[in-house]
Order: C-alpha cells, then sequence, then structure tokens
C-alpha cells in the first residue's frame, strides 16, 4: 500500500533574513515558486532610512546604508540593479574556486577571499568616482558663486577622470542621482545623469566603471536602465534615449536599445 498526503504547513512557516536585500528578494522568489500562497516580504523602516522627494513618484524612505528603498507601511521596493540581476547567470564561486584549487593547489578560500577583495576594491573605486562626478556636476555653480573648488576633487587621479567626462557636455543640463519611484508597481531607484533634452523629455545616463564590457554586462545594464525609463514614463516622461558612459582608459558612451520590461 502507498499513501501520498500533502500538509499544508506555509501557516507556521518562519523566517528571518538578515544582510544583502538583493539576495533577501531571491530567498523571497524561491519561497513564492513553491508556496501555496505567495507572499511580500516587509522591512522593518530602518534608523538610516530617510524620507526623500523623487523626481517622479512622490517621495519615498531610503536607506543609504543597505540600499533599501520602502513606503511607509515598510513595503520593500524592487530597485533597478536588482531587477537586472535576475536575469543574470549565476555564478557558482565556491563551484569554480575548488575546480581552480584542483589544477593549481591554491585553497579554494584563498581563491574566493582574491575574488572578494578585487571585487571590493573595484566597487570603492566606482563609487568615489560616482560621488566626485555627482559632486561636480550637480555643485558646481554653487561653489562658483563661493568663489571655492569644493566641487573638484582633491585626488589627482580622479579629478582627471571627472574632467574628461565632461570636456564638451558643459551646455548640457542634466540631473544627477535623481530619485525616481512608482509605488503602483513598488519599484524604485536612483539615476546617475538624467538629461533633460525638453519639456519632460529626457536620456538616462549610467556610468560604469568596470574593466571589461561584456555583452554579458551591456544585457544586464541594458535591463537596469529599461527599468528607471519604465518609471520615468509611469510618472509622465518621454525617455528618448539611454546611454553607458564606461570608463575604460577614457569615457566611452554606449548607446543602448531599450528592452521590454517583464513584470
Amino acid at each position: 500500500m502507498k499513501l501520498r498526503a500533502h500538509v499544508p504547513t506555509q501557516q507556521y512557516g518562519f523566517m528571518e533574513i538578515e544582510g544583502d536585500p538583493e539576495e533577501a528578494r531571491e530567498i523571497e522568489r524561491l519561497y513564492n515558486h513553491y508556496a501555496e500562497t505567495p507572499v511580500k516580504f516587509k522591512s522593518a523602516n530602518s534608523p538610516n532610512a530617510k524620507r526623500v522627494e523623487c523626481l517622479v513618484g512622490g517621495s519615498i524612505l531610503y536607506d543609504p546604508v543597505a540600499h533599501i528603498y520602502t513606503n511607509d507601511a515598510g513595503d520593500d521596493y524592487l530597485s533597478g540593479s536588482a531587477y537586472a540581476k535576475q536575469f543574470d547567470k549565476p555564478f557558482d564561486m565556491q563551484a569554480i574556486a575548488s575546480k581552480m584549487e584542483a589544477k593549481s593547489g591554491v585553497p579554494a578560500s584563498e581563491i574566493i577571499a582574491i575574488w572578494k577583495l578585487k571585487g571590493q576594491a573595484s566597487a570603492s573605486f566606482g563609487t568615489s568616482v560616482h560621488e566626485a562626478m555627482e559632486l561636480f556636476g550637480k555643485h558646481k555653480n554653487a561653489c562658483i558663486k563661493l568663489d571655492k573648488e569644493y566641487h573638484v576633487s582633491a585626488i589627482p587621479v580622479i579629478n582627471a577622470i571627472v574632467a574628461d567626462f565632461f570636456k564638451g557636455r558643459e551646455k548640457e543640463e542634466a540631473l544627477y542621482e535623481p530619485m525616481i519611484a512608482d509605488h503602483k508597481r513598488k519599484w524604485a531607484g536612483q539615476i546617475d545623469r538624467l538629461i533633460i533634452t525638453g519639456d519632460k523629455k529626457c536620456v538616462i545616463g549610467d556610468y560604469k566603471t568596470n574593466a571589461d564590457m561584456t555583452p554579458a554586462k551591456i544585457e544586464t545594464y541594458t535591463n537596469q536602465l529599461s527599468f528607471y525609463a519604465s518609471i520615468m514614463e509611469a510618472g509622465g516622461w518621454t525617455v528618448e534615449g539611454m546611454e553607458l558612459y564606461h570608463l575604460d582608459t577614457t569615457w566611452k558612451t554606449i548607446k543602448l536599445e531599450r528592452k521590454a520590461i517583464k513584470e
């Protein structure tokens, strides 16, 4: 005799998530894939969260430390990077490091440590460039009125990178790091550089400082900027283009073709 039974246990489920909010979203996705009744996790509004006025979408609570967007009810909003990441091919760090260990004799733990440090160094550099670009683009005029050069980075290498980018762009009207939100879909994000081309018309720009710009990465960034474009258009704007500003030895502009958003 064989007996099969299904016992509905979701009502007794208990889950606590700490750490990377994007990893939490992946757990949420897997949970809802198998659960009878989908759930939407909520984050308690952290003490770091501040209310930020949006270019489109009213206002939102944003935690700049954890990079979490929420509303007053504590609902997590999907970010552009998290949206794009869900389409990426998973990188099995442990499995690949183990294969490299078998071939080279270098412990997998050390290989992973090397990868993490390299990633942290790249991320820190990227953050520094982003902040220097925002400083120059957003506050240059105020600093000129103050008769101070606060908008110029004190780090010569960063200063040269910023100057190289803005050469020939002096007449462009742009906003830097504007916050945008779509409360209906619970989507939010910040755009690196939004070029204003007319009345509620724009081009979305994004800085990238990674060394290699592979087709896979361009696909990821296209998804990210298409996500922002969808939010802007939901807010009544017309998006006339999307651009990647890739820093290699010099800045290169890559025009992107917008993709349909998967909701």
